[in-house]
């Protein structure tokens, strides 16, 4: 009879530790479920802030690009005024040089 109770002891024992592994697991599966939406949430986080970083570069490119653009505009009117009053006062001189060879 002695037997018969330790075999239901151990039953006993073996479904109390069947219910805490199956709990065990619970958990474990909770917690990874949880880590795996905070890993979702720090990437998607840190995607946005690429994007973010990537956008603000560009602007600035741009904003470079323009100042560099207008920059060398300026420079290109100014060499092109500076050739333009260079060239003005030869210009009369060839005029009257061409004239006096074309008109008698």
């Amino acid at each position: 009879m002695q037997g018969l109770g330790l075999v239901k002891s151990l039953a006993e024992r073996e479904r109390e530790l069947a219910e805490k592994l199956e709990e065990a697991k619970k958990n474990a599966e909770a917690k990874l479920a949880e880590a795996k939406a905070e890993a979702e949430r720090v990437l998607r986080e840190a995607e946005e802030e690429v994007a973010r970083l990537a956008q603000e570069y560009e602007e600035q490119l741009q904003a470079e690009i323009s100042r560099i653009e207008e920059e060398a505009r300026k420079k290109a009117e100014a060499e092109a005024e500076k050739l333009i009053s260079a060239a003005e006062p030869k210009l009369d001189q060839a005029v009257s040089l061409v004239l006096e060879e074309v008109l008698p």
